[in-house]
């Protein structure tokens, strides 16, 4: 792929721009004309700039999931046929998901969104 010359912060804000975009790393490049490998690279670029100054390795959109603890009361309610499971990912996609699930498919469901947000 033939990329036109690009500035530093024209990069910068290009690695910026995918994380929030809701495209594939492919679709994103395919739309702004880079190639994935030009991507991946300024986004290890600034990653280290980032953490040579002091910051997180990662950007906030690329920060590992963090698990809270969760504590109960003494009164558990008994689980209702009705409610819904959200997860909300760190780049704002919701996860909804209904009682009686398919295990199987949640789980390709979430196999797929993490390959989204690590690609």
């Amino acid at each position: 792929m033939a990329e036109k010359r690009r500035s530093r912060e024209q990069w910068r804000e290009l690695v910026r721009g995918w994380p929030g975009s809701g495209l594939t790393q492919a679709q994103y490049c395919e739309r702004h004309g880079i190639s994935t490998g030009s991507l991946s690279r300024w986004r290890a670029v600034f990653g280290r700039e980032h953490h040579a100054c002091g910051g997180p390795a990662r950007s906030d959109a690329e920060a590992p999931v963090r698990l809270l603890p969760v504590q109960f009361g003494d009164a558990l309610e008994p689980p209702r046929s009705d409610r819904v499971l959200t997860v909300v990912f760190g780049d704002g996609v919701r996860l909804e998901v209904p009682p009686g699930c398919d295990s199987a498919t949640l789980a390709r469901v979430v196999d797929v969104l993490a390959q989204r947000t690590t690609a």
